[in-house]
């Protein structure tokens, strides 16, 4: 069967202009319009896809005709790759793509929680001017601990070296990374110095609630956390249970552990309402990685494997 590929959610001209050029048929659909794309999955050859929906077995199935699929992006936890693997299927990421976006957001997240941004521009809507209540506190004095140092780990600590603080950095798979940028570390002492956490690891089952209640205990002093990496990594729980007896300075929270809002458990709805009420948190809806110059580059590599294995 000739070539044919499917876009899911792609809107980039740089990524279908590239495809036309080559003379290779795609269709675009949504992921949300579930009857157009599981009409086209039946006659597709290659998938393009980005974060939704679930790429299970029984999705994937309904392209009998697939030989390659491509996630535009980091992260592979929502595709059934063991199921492509028993089909003899290639799955492809273009991980690093969205890495620059992620790094000046963690960034902009920790700034804002040490000179408290949030909650004085807060306070300014509202007419409360206030000085003294919003004392910042510099980076430059600071201890950052980076968790997982692949793409966006590296790529924040990059954005962080102006600013003049100390950069440790564990990754349990990766090892002799270190330089003049950071600092290789194991974890108990990245939990013994740092005074800040950044979490940039993958979901799995060993990542999972890595920041729970004991992580958190065994943390030596008061810390900012930030989670731009996916949100089932910290437990909710024990992340505002931390905020509340001030072992969490302050989080800066880009991924949750449940991102469809409307389907909330009333537990999870409980525990939202907590952050959304804490002055020390900053919370954004999974933007860390969005960026127009991301979508760009992640488009471009997508056209690039789609062409190398046409």
């Amino acid at each position: 069967m000739s070539t044919r590929v499917l876009l899911v959610d792609f809107t980039e001209t740089v990524l279908t202009d590239g495809l036309q050029a080559a003379g290779i048929p795609f269709v675009q659909v949504r992921s949300d319009d579930t009857d157009s794309l599981q009409q086209q999955l039946a006659t597709a050859t290659h998938l393009a896809v980005k974060s939704v929906p679930r790429w299970d077995e029984q999705l994937l199935a309904l392209a009998p005709h697939l030989r390659v699929m491509v996630r535009g992006g980091a992260g592979l936890e929502h595709i059934d790759a063991s199921y492509l693997q028993s089909r003899g299927i290639p799955l492809f990421a273009t991980e690093g793509g969205n890495a620059d976006a992620v790094g000046e957001q963690a960034v902009g997240m920790l700034l804002s929680l040490l000179h408290k941004l949030g909650q004085a521009d807060r306070q300014m809507r509202k007419l409360s001017f206030q000085r003294e209540p919003n004392r910042g506190t510099e980076l430059g004095n600071r201890t950052v601990g980076i968790i997982g140092y692949g793409h966006t780990g590296s790529a924040l600590a990059r954005k962080l070296q102006g600013f003049g603080c100390r950069i440790l950095a564990y990754d349990k798979y990766k090892q002799g990374f270190g330089g003049p940028l950071v600092q290789e570390v194991r974890l108990d002492e990245l939990q013994a110095r740092a005074d800040v956490v950044s979490l940039h690891v993958p979901l799995t089952g060993e990542t999972l609630h890595m920041v729970d209640s004991a992580f958190i205990g065994q943390m030596a002093q008061p810390f900012w956390l930030l989670n731009l990496a996916r949100g089932p990594v910290a437990d909710t729980a024990a992340v505002i249970e931390g905020l509340r007896a001030g072992k969490i300075l302050g989080a800066g929270l880009d991924v949750h552990e449940n991102e469809n809002f409307e389907r909330l458990t009333p537990e999870q709805l409980v525990r939202q309402r907590s952050l959304n009420f804490m002055e020390n948190v900053v919370l954004t809806p999974h933007t860390g990685g969005l960026s127009v110059e991301s979508a760009q580059r992640i488009a471009r590599r997508v056209l690039d494997i789609l062409l190398a294995h046409r």
